[in-house]
C-alpha cells in the first residue's frame, strides 16, 4: 500500500515520503531595468485571467519575488506564516490573516521570512475600481476601530474562494457579486486620494511611456492598431519601439495586443449573446477566421465550442491535469498545491462585518444540494433490445491487508458474510512469507526448514469459502534478507534475498506443497504475483530496478520448472511509474529479451496525482474521476507495441485515496465512487481488485475511533459501509448490458429479468483536491465535495409484457450510510454491543416492492441526491 504525509498527519500506503510545501523563487527571465544606485527592478506582469472569470485567484508559497508591477489590482491574504512586502517604497511584515492591496502599477516585491508561508492572491482589472482611486488597505496597521472593515474584505475573499471551489450552479454570478462587494468596500473604507502611479510615472520616463501604451491598448483594442501606429504615437522609430516594448513586457507588441483582444472576446463569449462574428469585430480582429485561429491556439477550443461548453457545465474540463512547473501561468508566482491553510480564511465566511453590510441570507457552508438546480437525464430501455455481454471484473479479485490477519476470527467473520452476499473468485494480500507466518527457518548448519502450518490453516479456510488465493509472493523472510529495510507497522522486509537460490527453493517448496495438498486441478487456476510495487525503490523494494528484473526472472523460472502451465506474473506496478517514467517499458523489454514468461500484468491506481520525479516537494492532488480509465488506457497503449499486448490485466489495488486514514472512505460518496469506476472500466481488464474488504488492517497503528477512514468495505466492528452495498448492488446486475449512459446502466439476465442501476457521482471540490483538508473533520465529512444539486432520471422502459415485481434498493445519506447513522446516534466514541447491532440493522439500502400488471411502457421519474444510488429490478411473475 502507500503512504503520503502532507500538512495533515497523513500516513497511508506505499509512496512513503515526507511532503513539504514547495516555494518558488521568481525567475529572471523577464527583462530587468536598473535605476540608480538602489538597483530597483521594475517588472511588468501580464496576468492572464482564469478561463471563465475576469480574475486570477490562486494559492502559492513565496520565497522571493523581484520588484514588479502590473495594471491589475492585487489583493494578497496571508493564510499561514509571514512575508515581508516592499510596496510603494515602504516595507511591511505581514502575518497570518493579514490582507494588503497592491494598486494598479504599484511596484512591489515579496520575500519570505524565517518561517514558511502560504498566500492567497486575487488579481483583477482596475476597471472594477475607480481607475484614479488609490486604495490603502493594509491590515498590518489594523486597529480595533477599523477591524470590521478589514473583516468585510476577508469575508468577501472567503466567499469567492468557497464559490470557485464548490462550483455550485451559478457560482460565476456569486463570485462576481462578491468581487463587486469587495470593490465597494475598498472604495468606501480604504480609498485614499488618487493613484498617481497609474496616471503619471515619477520614477522613469520609460515607465510612463509603457503605461501610456498599455492604457491606449486597453481603450482602443477594438480598433486597428499596428506596431507603426504605436511607434508614431510615441515619436519613435518602428525598430526602437518594437525592442522597447519587448524588453519591458517580455512578449512582442502584437502578441500582447492579441492577448488583450482574446481576453475581451472571452468575456463577451461568456456574458453576451452576440454572434461570433460580432464579437470578433468588436474586439478588433480583422476577420472571424483570424479570431478562430488565435482563440483555438490559446484556449484549445473554437469560440463557438467554448461558448457551448460554458452553457452545458458550470465547471472546467474535469480531465484537466494539475499544472506542472513549466505550465505555471504566471512568470512571477508559482501556482502550488495548498495545505490545510484555508481554514484561517474560512473563519470569515459567516461573520457580521459591519452594521451596513448586507445580511447573509444564505450560508454557503450550510447550503443543501437540493437547493440548487437538478440535472435531468433521460433513460430509455428496450427490454428486447440488443444486448452486449460483459464480465463483472469487479467481482473477480478482492483484497486484504496481510496473511496473518486472515487467521483472526473477526476477519474471517467479515469475509464469510461478504462472500455469501457477493462472492469473489480470488483474494490477494501481502505477507504470505512474513516471519509471523513462520514459514521459513534454518537449522544450525543453514539447512532450510519450511513450516506450512499457518499457510494451510488460512488457505483451507479460504478454499472452503469458495475463493482461491491470488498469491502475492512476499515479503522476504528475515533469515533470507540481504539488508534490514522494512515497510509498514508490521515491518515487512523489502530486501532482495542474500541468496537467490534459497529464495527460489522456498518458492518451489511452497508451490509443491500447495500442489500436493490441494491438487493440480485447483492450484493450476491460481495466480502467482512476484512481489508488490518493486518500482517504488526504497519503499517496497530495497534493491535496484535491474535486481528486481533478475529476481522476477529467477522466481518465474523456479515456478515454471515445476509446471510451465502455472500462471506467474506481476509486477504490481505503482501508478506513479505508469505515468512518469519508463519502468514498465524496461520491464517488458527485459522479459522479452531474456524470454521470461509474463502470464499476467498487474498494477495499482489511486486518486492522488503521481508526481514527476522532480516534484517530490509538491503536495498531494486528487485527480478527476477519469484518471482511473486514463491509467487503464495508458497501460493498453504501452502494451500495444509489445509481444504482451494480449496479456491478462489485473488492477490488484484501487481505492479513492492511498491514505488509510482518509475520512472520506467511510461516507456515502464511496458507493457511487465504486459504481462509477466499476462501470467506467468495463471490458478493459480481467480483474479490478478493491483495496481492501475489511478495516481489520494494520499497515499503520489502528486508531481507537470506529470510523477513522480505513480502506475497508466494513469497519473493524463488521459494520458495512456504503462501498460494501455498492458491490452488493453491482452483483445483482445481469450478464448482458442493454443500455448505459450518464449515471446509469441497464442489464438483463437470461431469465428475462431487468436491472436498472442509477447513481449520482459528485467529486471532491478543488480545494480538497489540491491537498487542503480544512473542511474535513470527524463529524463533518461532506463539505469537501462539489456543491451540486439532485439528479433527476426520467425512466422509460419499453416492451414489458405480463406481471412484474419491481424492487427498489435506495442508498443515500438517510438510507444505508452507517457513518451518517452513527452521527445521528450521537457519535459515541465507543460503541456498545447494543449500539453496534442497531447500526448494523440500519446499514443496508431501503427496499420497496411493487407489482405492475400489463404495463408495456413503464415510466417514472426518480431523483437522487448527491452520492445517491438506486437499483431497480424487474422480475417476471408467473
Amino acid at each position: 500500500m502507500r503512504l503520503f504525509v502532507s500538512a495533515v498527519p497523513a500516513i497511508g500506503m506505499s509512496s512513503r515520503r515526507i511532503i513539504t510545501l514547495h516555494v518558488f523563487c521568481a525567475s529572471s527571465h523577464n527583462k530587468v531595468r536598473k535605476k540608480g544606485a538602489r538597483d530597483i527592478r521594475y517588472l511588468y506582469e501580464f496576468i492572464q485571467h482564469q478561463d471563465d472569470l475576469p480574475i486570477k485567484l490562486f494559492v502559492n508559497s513565496v520565497k522571493h519575488i523581484h520588484f514588479h508591477w502590473h495594471k491589475e489590482i492585487e489583493i494578497l491574504y496571508v493564510l499561514q506564516g509571514s512575508v515581508v512586502m516592499y510596496l510603494d517604497q515602504r516595507q511591511y511584515t505581514l502575518h497570518q490573516d493579514d490582507v494588503i492591496v497592491v494598486n494598479s502599477m504599484s511596484v512591489h516585491k515579496i520575500e519570505r521570512t524565517s518561517e514558511d508561508n502560504v498566500l492567497l492572491t486575487l488579481q483583477f482589472g482596475p476597471e472594477w475600481l475607480d481607475t484614479n482611486a488609490f486604495v490603502h488597505c493594509n491590515s498590518s496597521t489594523q486597529t480595533e476601530d477599523n477591524r470590521r472593515s478589514y473583516d468585510a474584505i476577508r469575508h468577501n475573499l472567503a466567499k469567492m474562494v468557497y464559490e470557485i471551489n464548490k462550483k455550485a450552479s451559478g457560482f460565476r454570478s456569486y463570485t462576481l457579486g462578491c468581487l463587486q462587494m469587495l470593490c465597494g468596500y475598498l472604495l468606501r473604507y480604504f480609498s485614499s486620494g488618487t493613484n498617481e502611479a497609474a496616471q503619471e510615472d515619477a520614477k522613469s520616463y520609460d515607465y510612463k511611456r509603457l503605461n501610456r501604451v498599455l492604457h491606449y491598448v486597453d481603450q482602443h483594442y477594438n480598433q486597428k492598431i499596428t506596431l507603426q501606429t504605436m511607434a508614431d504615437q510615441e515619436h519613435l522609430s518602428l525598430h526602437y519601439f518594437s525592442h522597447f516594448f519587448s524588453d519591458k513586457i517580455g512578449i512582442p507588441f502584437q502578441k500582447y495586443l492579441t492577448l488583450v483582444r482574446l481576453e475581451k472576446a472571452q468575456a463577451e463569449l461568456a456574458n453576451s449573446t452576440k454572434s461570433i462574428t460580432e464579437i470578433a469585430l468588436d474586439c478588433g480582429f480583422a476577420n472571424v477566421k483570424l479570431f478562430n485561429k488565435y482563440f483555438k491556439e490559446k484556449y484549445d477550443s473554437t469560440p463557438s465550442a467554448y461558448r457551448e461548453a460554458l452553457a452545458l457545465a458550470d465547471q472546467p474540463d474535469p480531465d484537466r491535469k494539475p499544472l506542472t512547473y513549466e505550465e505555471s501561468s504566471s512568470g512571477d508566482y508559482y501556482e502550488t498545491d495548498t495545505i490545510q491553510a484555508m481554514s484561517s480564511l474560512y473563519r470569515y465566511l459567516h461573520i457580521d462585518t459591519d452594521e451596513s453590510m448586507e445580511t447573509i441570507l444564505h450560508s454557503p457552508a450550510s447550503s443543501s444540494a437540493s437547493a440548487t438546480a437538478s440535472t435531468v437525464v433521460d433513460v430509455k430501455v428496450r427490454t428486447n433490445g440488443k444486448g452486449t455481454p460483459f464480465n463483472k471484473h469487479w467481482n473477480v479479485v478482492t483484497t486484504a491487508g496481510r496473511a496473518v490477519e486472515g487467521l483472526r476470527e473477526d476477519w474471517q467473520h467479515h469475509f464469510s458474510e461478504m462472500q455469501q452476499q457477493f462472492p469473489f473468485q480470488y483474494i490477494r494480500f501481502h505477507g504470505i512469507f512474513n516471519d509471523e507466518m513462520m514459514v521459513y527457518n534454518e537449522g544450525d548448519d543453514g539447512t532450510p526448514i519450511y513450516n506450512w502450518s499457518y499457510v494451510d490453516k488460512l488457505y483451507d479456510k479460504l478454499l472452503h469459502q469458495g475463493i482461491r488465493p491470488f498469491v502475492e509472493l512476499g515479503f522476504m523472510p528475515s533469515l533470507l534478507r540481504r539488508s534490514n529495510e522494512t515497510v509498514f507497522w508490521w515491518k515487512g522486509s523489502i530486501s532482495p534475498p542474500k541468496e537467490q537460490t534459497k529464495w527460489d527453493a522456498l518458492v518451489q517448496g511452497f508451490v509443491r506443497h500447495c500442489l500436493n495438498r490441494y491438487g493440480w486441478q485447483e492450484v493450476s487456476q491460481w495466480y502467482f504475483e512476484v512481489w508488490n510495487e518493486p518500482d517504488l525503490s526504497g519503499v517496497c523494494w530495497a534493491g535496484t530496478k535491474e535486481e528486481y528484473f533478475s529476481f522476477y526472472a529467477s522466481t518465474v523460472k523456479a515456478i515454471k520448472s515445476i509446471s510451465p502451465a502455472l500462471k506467474v506474473g506481476g509486477p504490481a506496478l505503482g501508478y506513479g511509474s505508469l505515468w512518469n517514467d519508463t519502468w514498465m517499458e524496461e520491464f517488458l523489454a527485459y522479459c522479452h529479451e531474456h524470454k521470461v514468461p509474463l502470464d499476467f500484468f498487474s498494477f495499482h491506481v489511486y486518486s492522488e496525482y503521481p508526481f514527476l520525479k522532480g516534484e517530490t516537494d509538491r503536495l498531494t492532488t486528487i485527480m478527476p474521476p477519469s484518471f482511473y480509465r486514463e491509467s487503464m488506457d495508458r497501460i493498453h497503449a504501452k502494451l500495444s507495441s509489445t509481444p504482451y499486448c494480449d496479456v491478462e490485466l489485473f488492477m490488484t489495488e484501487w481505492n479513492f485515496s492511498l491514505y488509510d486514514r482518509n475520512l472520506v472512505h467511510d461516507t456515502m460518496f464511496m458507493a457511487p465512487f465504486v459504481i462509477y469506476h466499476a462501470l467506467a472500466t468495463i471490458g478493459s481488464m480481467k480483474g479490478l481488485a478493491y483495496w481492501s474488504f475489511t478495516d481489520v488492517f494494520e499497515e499503520s497503528v489502528v486508531p481507537p475511533a470506529h470510523f477513522y477512514g480505513g480502506f475497508g468495505l466494513v469497519n473493524r466492528d463488521g459494520l458495512k459501509k456504503p462501498s460494501y452495498y455498492a458491490f452488493k448492488l453491482l452483483h445483482k446486475l445481469g450478464e448482458e448490458m442493454i443500455a448505459r449512459g450518464d449515471g446509469y446502466i441497464a442489464t438483463r439476465k437470461s431469465d428475462g429479468s431487468l436491472q436498472l442501476l442509477l447513481y449520482h457521482y459528485v467529486h471532491v471540490d478543488q480545494l480538497f483536491a489540491s491537498g487542503d483538508w480544512s473542511e474535513l473533520s470527524d463529524m463533518n465529512r461532506y463539505a469537501v465535495f462539489e456543491e451540486k444539486g439532485s439528479k433527476a432520471f426520467r425512466l422509460h422502459v419499453e416492451g414489458l409484457a405480463g406481471r412484474y415485481k419491481v424492487t427498489s434498493y435506495l442508498l443515500d445519506r438517510e438510507h444505508g450510510s452507517v457513518f451518517d447513522d452513527w452521527v445521528r446516534l450521537g457519535a459515541p466514541d465507543f460503541l456498545s454491543t447494543e449500539e453496534i447491532r442497531y447500526l448494523d440493522a440500519r446499514s443496508g439500502p431501503a427496499m420497496k416492492t411493487e407489482i405492475i400488471h400489463d404495463v408495456q411502457d413503464w415510466q417514472q421519474e426518480v431523483t437522487l441526491p448527491p452520492h445517491g444510488v438506486l437499483l431497480l429490478t424487474f422480475d417476471r411473475q408467473y
